[in-house]
């Protein structure tokens, strides 16, 4: 079932949205009444689709939008807006949005470039499967496994992974970890250590009985690598 972002700081809009999105689904529809939250949000899920509304408290949509795509974060977007003149259209569509439509507007129309967007496969999902020794990360299904396990990875986790298979062997340093993974380089050095830890405590528990593993090494004072251990423990970093 295909999963969708609203948002939009107008619950009564929000809500006809809803339904008239549903009307063509039924879709998974999520609901963030300010860009902040849709941040969250996006944090924990890679949604198919996002409608997101120009004026929003505080960070407005195309703010949002630019986050978003910061963070490589590729959903097919639609915006929602009253301003309607050339020079809006065309700072929409450069902040990353895909679609612009003005308000008002009809909910069949609506429907109609969210379905466009829905047809359209989203900039991750063409990326190849990255494979590192028995890890194989796949960025169309957001799933990492070591051998025959899957990962039960946090998105965090999964982007860090992502972007250490991609640049193994090399050490990535804790700066483009930011900026590839968190979208900024204003990132705490705790948010970074957590992420590190949680992604290596599960690459250590899905060790197989070849003896292979995947590990994180520390080089420290620099950043971090992805290791492929041929069968001898993995030392301390």
């Amino acid at each position: 079932m295909k999963l969708i972002l609203i948002v939009e700081d107008e619950t009564k809009l929000a809500r006809t949205l809803e339904k008239g999105l549903n009307r063509d689904g039924p879709y998974r529809i999520h609901h963030a009444p300010s860009a902040e939250e849709a941040l969250e949000k996006t944090d924990e899920h890679r949604y198919d689709a996002m409608v997101v509304d120009w004026l929003l408290p505080e960070m407005n949509g195309p703010e949002l939008i630019e986050a978003l795509r910061r963070k490589e974060y590729a959903t097919p977007i639609l915006m929602l807006t009253v301003r309607d003149s050339v020079e809006d259209r065309v700072k929409g569509l450069e902040s990353g949005a895909d679609d612009y439509l003005t308000k008002p507007f009809s909910m069949d129309e609506v429907r109609a470039r969210v379905r466009a967007l829905l047809r359209r496969p989203a900039e991750w999902a063409n990326l190849d499967e990255i494979t590192v020794g028995p890890l194989e990360v796949n960025s169309a299904r957001q799933e990492a496994r070591v051998s025959d396990k899957i990962l039960d990875l946090r998105k965090k986790e999964f982007d860090l992974l992502r972007l250490l298979a991609d640049r193994e062997p090399d050490v990535v340093s804790r700066n483009v970890i930011a900026g590839r993974v968190w979208g900024s380089e204003y990132v705490s050095d705790n948010s970074i250590d957590v992420t590190v830890s949680g992604l290596r405590k599960k690459l250590e528990d899905a060790k197989n009985g070849s003896g292979k593993d995947m590990h994180l090494e520390t080089v420290r004072g620099v950043g971090y690598r992805l290791m492929v251990n041929e069968g001898k423990e993995e030392t301390a970093s």
